[in-house]
C-alpha cells in the first residue's frame, strides 16, 4: 500500500502525541512538528506508511533521546493485558467454537495501538468481541488452512495485545514462530516485551530483522524470509502489518481493527469494523489489487 496523503496529518499528529507521552513542553514539541514536516517534504510515497514512518520515530528518539519512547506504556498495557489473561483463556475453553472465539479476542486486542489517532478502551472491546460483526470473516477457510498446516507463522503488532495473540496461539495447538519488530518503534512488540507476556512459553520468538512497524519484505532478515516462503499459513497481526504485506501475492490471513480512513477505503469497509481474512479469499473481489 502506498503512503496517501491522508497519512501526512497521522504522522504529524503521531509526532506531537509522542512528543506529550515523552513530557515534553510545547517549545519542545514545536520542533518535533517541524522537524517532522521536513522528513514529510522528502517522504517517498511510493513506500508504505509504516516504511515511512521510521524516519519520524528516528528523529524523535534522537531528539528526545529516548530511543524506546513508549517503554513504559508499552509494559503498561501488557501487565493490563496479562491481568485478564485467565479470565479469557475460561472463556474461550468453555466457548462452543473456541478457535472462532480466540480469533475474536484477538482481533479486539488490536485497539491497543498509540500509532494511530484513535481511543480506546479495552475492557468495552472484550465484552462486545464474541458478538462484534466482522467485515470480512473467513473462519472456516482458515480453519481448512490450520488443519492442513504443519505449522503457523504469526507476525506480532503492538504490545498489550500480545497476550491476546497468545490465547489464540494456545488454541491453534500447532507449532507457531512468532515474529517481533528488530527494534523499538512506537508500543510495536520486541524481543523482550514478547517474553514479558509470555510468547516464549507457547511459540518460537524471532525478530523480522525489520524495525519498521509492519513487514517491508526487503528489509528483514533471511531467516524470517524463508519463513515468510515456506511457512503453509501465516496470520499477519494489525494494520501496520497490513499495510506492508496487503499487496503480496501469497495468502496471508490478516487480523485487525480498521482504524484509518485510507485502509477502510482500501478494503471497502466501514472504519471501525474487523477484519480477518486474505486478499485471495473468496470476498476479495471488493478490494483493489
Amino acid at each position: 500500500m502506498k503512503t496517501h496523503f491522508d497519512c501526512f496529518p497521522c504522522f504529524l499528529k503521531q509526532t506531537s502525541r509522542t512528543g506529550i507521552i515523552l513530557g515534553m513542553d510545547d517549545k519542545a514539541v514545536w520542533k518535533l512538528m517541524k522537524m517532522a514536516g521536513t522528513i514529510l517534504s522528502k517522504m517517498d510515497v511510493l513506500n508504505p506508511p509504516p516504511r515511512n514512518a521510521v524516519a519520524i520515530y528516528d528523529m524523535i528518539a534522537e531528539n528526545s533521546g529516548r530511543q524506546d519512547p513508549f517503554q513504559e506504556v508499552k509494559k503498561q498495557s501488557t501487565l493490563h493485558a496479562l491481568a485478564l489473561f485467565e479470565e479469557l483463556e475460561k472463556k474461550i475453553k468453555e466457548h462452543p467454537d473456541p478457535l472462532a472465539a480466540a480469533v475474536r479476542y484477538a482481533a479486539c486486542g488490536n485497539v491497543i495501538d498509540y500509532g494511530v489517532g484513535s481511543t480506546f478502551d479495552i475492557l468495552d472491546e472484550i465484552e462486545s468481541a464474541l458478538e462484534v460483526e466482522f467485515h470480512h470473516w473467513e473462519m472456516e477457510r482458515f480453519r481448512s488452512r490450520l488443519h492442513q498446516a504443519e505449522h503457523v507463522l504469526y507476525i506480532g503488532d503492538n504490545c498489550g495485545e500480545t497476550v491476546f495473540d497468545r490465547l489464540l496461539i494456545e488454541i491453534i495447538g500447532k507449532p507457531v514462530t512468532f515474529v517481533v519488530r528488530d527494534g523499538p518503534i512506537i508500543n510495536d512488540v520486541t524481543l523482550e516485551d514478547a517474553q514479558m507476556a509470555g510468547l516464549d512459553k507457547v511459540a518460537t520468538v524471532i525478530s523480522s530483522g525489520c524495525r519498521a512497524p509492519g513487514i517491508v519484505l526487503q528489509e528483514t532478515s533471511r531467516q524470517f524470509r524463508n519463513l515468510y516462503e515456506t511457512s503453509p499459513l501465516i496470520i499477519s497481526k494489525g494494520q501496520g502489518n497490513f499495510e506492508t504485506l496487503c499487496d503480496e501475492k501469497r495468502e496471508i490471513f490478516f487480523l485487525f481493527k480498521i482504524k484509518c480512513k485510507v485502509v477502510a477505503e482500501y478494503v471497502n469497509a466501514p472504519l471501525g469494523s474487523m477484519f480477518f481474512g486474505s486478499m485471495t479469499g473468496p470476498n476479495s473481489n471488493a478490494i483493489p489489487n
